[in-house]
């Protein structure tokens, strides 16, 4: 009785001292939610933002997990919308770990999606194609073919984006498969994307089709920006094909057809720079920079900071191409000013790459009139803001052609070898030698920067792995900065902007302290993280007696060659123009591998070219090693640079003044090396080699590969022979040996590593493979020795990169062979050089001693069968 007394008394007093208190909280907060959501749809950013950042900690002291999911979601899309890709990218990660807690997988595809957008801004194509395939799967188990469609446009994007173009037609033609039967918008969207990926590939008149299909279907729509940008993509097609005239046209039908619509000005701007390039690949340059300019003021107008930078820098080449030879001495001062002006403004819109880009152009103008001085300090600001940066932000809609057609991205590279040329000419070949160095580490973090090395150092692995952490973060927070300055919005944010500065800065100090730390104690983990330490004196301690080590450099008049040994170093030259030195480089690859040089088959008709490989082979000799040949000892080390990339230096030849020739092989050793740094690595030492395991023929189905890895056991009666279906990654993870043997396929361009692929045997289905990334070869404990026999028939794909993976890891020597000619020279070379293994030779001798006895077997002694074994590693 006193209990039903009591009750209402107590209803009664909650409600006098505010019980409901307790769920006015969680109420405020979903109002206030619901106030953002509302703002976001009606596109105010900034108020949105605002309303999000309060509800986060309520729903998270609530333990509301589904609304802080969507809370952070929606602020992952306000960053997304304000220009603030990285901040975009932390939100979405949040979500994604909130939705997998409240198990809502319907939210977990839309996050994933959103997710690979981030990614993708901050052109991370790899991690947002990853992205946009666990949201497909998810939509897939949805049964939402629409979403799926959306998610392969997506996909094809970023494959395109990320230079796989054949995946990106896959995922296009999937898409369109879908909304082919719709029409309209979408349909004419794939076919759009279609005709890009066919213009790629060079398959203009299929190209053509696509796009004017893609037309077709919105002709009863109004659809003008689609329409305009599939009038671009018709003209591009028409310019590739050589046919101008049709192309303007479809560039001015573009423009005039957005002006008469008073729609979409920015898409006006690449239109007019396709019709100013017209020009000024005519020589019509006043016409050119009319066009330029005008799109230039378009783009200032819609604050499109890069793609002014990039117009001014056109019209800037259009006056100087338009001056007289004698002209350009007296206007040199003049453009150096346009120059830095533009620069400037790159640096006010948070360009780097364009920034560096002009400061580059300023030190050409200066070394045309001689001035090395000006020359040298400017190219040292231009490399120097390119190697503090890690990334830039950019629209590849709107600033892709332009990076494109002035190669900017490439330009670097030229800026490395024009800076050490100018420091030749001052009489500074140290300098030089350091700063040709410096590109070789840039090259290589570049390469390895998305490559998952096995970091086996148990000392340095946390640490190694902390420094890629934070290179990959300060990656991300400069593009983040990049894009808030870019189109201007950096004007409204400068609290943001001075403090993501602070943070960059002070990452920048700390992850280059904590590199050094780490090269100065393991050497071999340089190529990983952006840091060059090139110090001389210890180079040549570490190179062995009787071996010179070479690296070349060809400038633009001449030829440098770097010549370096234990207690020596000095610089030799030889007259040869870059462009002719490296024409004759290219023309002996391809010669190389004409079956009429290397087999005569052409009869009568091969005996000229055949003539002319052999006259190139003593012209290159008497280019690249002629200035060095009274250094030639028991060994040569070649440092590889671009220029020289899968060129077999140990096939050319010496002739002597008594008509001797002799290949360079057959006079000294010879080896290559990705860096002079690499020179120090710490590496397995070879002992005699006792232990051996060999794999390949994952297929069973090549039957001359048994054979060639059975005989390993004739030198070496105990060696594992891991063939047909035991030619697992399983059975080679866990091994130590002083041998690995690997003859395969090795695939390029397949798969999300930059490095490719190895096929090994599918356990569960014979015959069939898998492809395994050719890095898991670092979680191996490091074999002194490793070999690589590429089976795949189409066969270039393996170079220094693969071999700089392996040392890393602390493998001494790896052979590898840079394409394939036949199975006859790869089982002979495996023949010879285990024999030689056996016998005692140490493993560089016994590479060298297999070549010279395939020379002096008939059917391998011409450069296209034995000149494809390469040795990465020294003596």
């Amino acid at each position: 009785m006193a209990q039903r007394f009591l009750l209402p008394l107590i209803v009664v007093f909650c409600l006098f001292s505010g019980c409901e208190d307790r769920d006015r909280p969680l109420a405020d907060a979903n109002d206030l939610f619901e106030r953002g959501v509302s703002l976001y749809e009606e596109k105010s950013y900034q108020q949105a933002e605002s309303l999000f950042v309060q509800v986060l900690p309520a729903f998270e002291r609530l333990g509301r997990t589904y609304s802080l999911a969507e809370a952070n979601r929606y602020l992952g899309q306000v960053y997304l919308m304000e220009g603030r890709p990285y901040s975009a990218l932390r939100r979405f990660e949040s979500s994604l770990q909130q939705t997998h807690v409240v198990n809502d997988f319907r939210s977990e595809m839309l996050v994933r999606s959103l997710l690979g957008d981030a990614q993708a801004a901050l052109e991370d194509y790899r991690d947002a194609l990853l992205s946009y395939e666990a949201a497909h799967k998810l939509s897939a188990a949805f049964n939402d073919p629409s979403t799926k469609a959306g998610l392969e446009m997506k996909m094809g994007l970023v494959s395109f984006y990320g230079e796989k173009v054949g995946d990106a037609l896959r995922y296009y033609q999937t898409a369109f498969s879908f909304y082919q039967g719709n029409g309209g918008r979408d349909a004419a969207e794939a076919l759009r994307a279609i005709g890009e990926v066919l213009a790629r590939q060079g398959n203009y008149e299929e190209a053509l089709r696509s796009l004017s299909q893609g037309r077709t279907l919105i002709q009863k729509s109004d659809e003008p920006i689609l329409d305009a940008q599939l009038r671009m993509d018709l003209g591009l097609v028409y310019r590739a094909q050589g046919n101008l005239n049709e192309a303007l046209q479809w560039f001015r039908d573009a423009v005039n057809n957005l002006r008469s619509r008073k729609i979409g000005r920015k898409y006006e701007v690449p239109l007019l720079f396709n019709i100013g390039l017209i020009y000024f690949s005519n020589g019509q340059f006043a016409a050119a920079k009319n066009y330029f300019t005008e799109a230039e003021g378009i783009a200032h107008a819609s604050g499109d900071g890069i793609a002014e930078g990039y117009l001014e820098l056109y019209v800037v080449r259009c006056d100087e191409r338009s001056l007289a030879a004698n002209q350009r001495f007296q206007r040199t001062e003049k453009l150096v000013q346009t120059y830095q002006g533009i620069g400037q403004n790159f640096q006010l819109s948070g360009y780097h790459l364009g920034e560096a880009y002009s400061l580059a152009q300023v030190a050409r103008l200066y070394e045309s009139v001689g001035n090395l001085d000006k020359a040298r300090e400017y190219y040292q600001r231009a490399l120097s803001i390119e190697e503090a940066t890690l990334g830039d932000f950019t629209v590849p809609e709107f600033h892709r052609a332009y990076r494109e057609h002035l190669k900017i991205s490439d330009e670097w590279v030229a800026w490395y070898t024009q800076l050490a040329s100018v420091l030749l000419q001052m009489k500074h070949p140290r300098e030089a030698l350091q700063v040709l160095e410096r590109y070789s580490s840039r090259s290589s973090f570049e390469l390895l920067q998305k490559v998952d090395v096995a970091l086996r150092n148990p000392d340095l692995k946390q640490q190694v792995a902390k420094a890629r952490d934070e290179l990959n973060e300060l990656r991300l927070k400069q593009i983040e900065l990049s894009s808030l300055l870019s189109m201007k919005r950096g004007t409204s944010n400068r609290e943001l902007n001075a403090d993501l500065r602070s943070q960059i800065d002070t990452l920048r100090s700390d992850v280059n302290r904590l590199s050094g730390r780490i090269v100065s104690v393991y050497p071999n983990y340089e190529p990983l993280l952006r840091i060059s330490s090139l110090d001389l004196k210890e180079v040549q301690a570490s190179i062995p007696r009787g071996t010179l080590v070479v690296r070349f450099l060809p400038a633009n008049d001449q030829l440098h060659v770097f010549a370096i040994t234990r207690t020596h170093f000095e610089v030799k030259s030889a007259i040869v123009t870059r462009e002719k030195l490296l024409s004759l480089v290219d023309e002996y690859k391809r010669l190389l591998h004409d079956p009429s040089v290397y087999t005569g088959t052409g009869g009568e008709a091969s005996v000229p070219v055949m003539l002319r490989f052999a006259t190139l082979s003593t012209q290159l000799y008497d280019y690249l090693l002629r200035p060095v040949d009274a250094l030639l000892e028991q060994n040569l080390v070649i440092i590889m640079s671009p220029e020289f990339e899968g060129f077999p230096f140990h096939t050319i030849e010496r002739q002597d003044r008594n008509g001797t020739v002799k290949y360079l092989v057959e006079i000294t050793g010879v080896d290559y090396l990705p860096s002079l740094s690499s020179i120090t690595f710490k590496t397995s030492p070879s002992p005699r080699i006792s232990q051996v395991i060999a794999l390949g023929n994952p297929t069973g189905k090549n039957w001359s590969i048994d054979y060639e890895l059975r005989d390993i056991r004739s030198f070496f009666k105990d060696a594992t022979i891991l063939i047909s279906n035991d030619a697992t990654w399983d059975n080679i993870k866990a091994a130590r040996v002083d041998v690995l043997y690997l003859s395969t396929d090795f695939i390029m361009g397949e798969g999300t590593s930059v490095l490719g692929m190895m096929a090994l045997a599918k356990l569960q289905t014979p015959e069939e493979v898998i492809k395994v990334p050719f890095e898991n070869l670092t979680e191996l404990h490091a074999p002194p020795v490793v070999v690589l026999s590429n089976q795949y028939g189409q066969g270039f794909g393996l170079t220094d990169a693969h071999a700089l993976a392996l040392r890393i890891n602390g493998t001494s020597d790896v052979f590898l062979n840079a394409w394939f000619s036949d199975r006859k020279a790869a089982k002979f070379f495996s023949e010879y050089f285990f024999t030689h293994l056996s016998n005692g030779l140490a493993p560089g001798d016994a590479y060298r001693q297999a070549l010279l006895n395939l020379i002096r077997t008939r059917d391998t002694n011409h450069p296209h069968s034995w000149g494809q074994f390469f040795h990465y590693g020294i003596g």
